[in-house]
């Protein structure tokens, strides 16, 4: 199987091979500590990004594009910018700090502009889509992550409950980008859609159910609805945290999969997939809080084939870390992981009547 049928296959619960695995993103530092040296770590470099992949025997890749603009630096010399959504943070290499948001008072919503989709890049899409034999993904955001990243998440939160309209305001023209941006990487050459928009805590959903329906829930299926009527491609989301008692709602709303499934937020992949193993496939699960930066190389591959186990069982399964592959996890680990992997055979077997 070509790893693009192999990709295509899990997404629709059919038989394959071998499970397919990969990563929504790698580390720059790692990916140079397993390749041993010698490419940029600059962010989404072709040549990294691809050799890692060809040297873990990866099976897709997740691109996307979010235009920013340096404004200047700090005194500390981090670099300002100013987003294609219209906040102005600073960035220190690890972590986003916002010093000016989208809109400085709610109550101006209605006069808040699309963000402007020109800005937006196809080029690296393009590249992997001809020079490569990896299925792409590519990422574009959702209703609750970009709009509390444009404001800051605690005055989100606030105007969730205080501001509901006007929250529904921006959403409806930032989803209104993403949906333009979901075209522009079809057209490139993306295999399918991933919706990255995290909802939850360890402890469940960040907003209560009735404010979901409001700002979130309508959203995620409209975004499906247009992509899949522009181009018949499979839509996943990617959210942590514990989402058991959304994950009807996600099904509802025409995702083909679900990403995360993060261990230490209690979703176990059994229950998952005996719930809803049939109406998503599941893509993750390995865990990130200790079998993987913590764990022995055994306790890693032990954790694979049973992740292969339970979740290939029946297809619909795609081995991937519960987020991405962090720097803080051992060589041996990413190894004993991906080499047990691609050494593992398809459990499928077909669903019984």
């Amino acid at each position: 199987m070509t790893k693009k049928e192999r990709m295509y296959h899990a997404i629709h619960h059919q038989p394959v091979d071998k499970v397919p695995k990969g990563e929504l993103a790698i580390d720059a530092a790692l990916a140079n500590r397993l390749l041993l040296g010698g490419y940029s770590e600059e962010f989404q470099d072709f040549e990294r990004e691809l050799a890692v992949r060809e040297l873990l025997h990866m099976d897709f890749i997740n691109i996307g594009d979010w235009p920013s603009k340096q404004m200047g630096r700090t005194k500390q010399g981090d670099a300002i910018y100013k987003s294609n959504y219209g906040e102005t943070y600073v960035y220190n290499g690890k972590t986003k700090e916002i010093l000016k948001p989208s809109v400085e008072d709610i109550e101006d919503a209605e006069s808040y502009p699309m963000p402007e989709i020109g800005n937006v890049s196809v080029k690296l899409m393009e590249r992997f889509a001809k020079e490569t034999d990896l299925f792409l993904f590519a990422q574009i955001g959702g209703p609750i992550s970009m709009v509390n990243e444009m404001l800051g998440v605690e005055d989100y939160m606030v105007y969730t409950m205080t501001n509901p309209e006007e929250i529904v305001i921006l959403v409806k023209k930032i989803m209104r980008y993403e949906i333009e941006k979901a075209k522009l990487f079809l057209d490139a050459g993306a295999d399918a859609i991933l919706l990255a928009d995290d909802m939850a805590f360890h402890a469940g959903l960040f907003l209560p159910p009735s404010v979901m329906d409001e700002v979130a829930w309508p959203f995620y299926q409209q975004a499906v609805t247009e992509i899949k009527a522009y181009k018949e491609a499979p839509v996943i989301l990617h959210t942590d945290g514990n989402i058991k008692k959304a994950l009807g709602q996600i099904a509802a709303c025409g995702f083909d999969g679900i990403h995360s499934l993060q261990p230490s937020a209690g979703m176990d992949l059994r229950e998952v997939k005996a719930s809803y193993g049939d109406k998503l496939c599941l893509i993750g699960n390995i865990d990130l809080d200790d079998v993987l930066p913590f764990g022995t190389e055994e306790e890693v591959r032990e954790a694979v084939t049973d992740a292969i186990q339970i979740g290939g069982m029946e297809g619909g399964y795609i081995l991937s870390t519960c987020n991405m592959l962090m720097d803080s996890i051992p060589e041996k680990n990413v190894f004993a992981m991906y080499e047990t992997a691609e050494n593992s055979l398809s459990p499928f077997t077909p669903k019984r009547r």
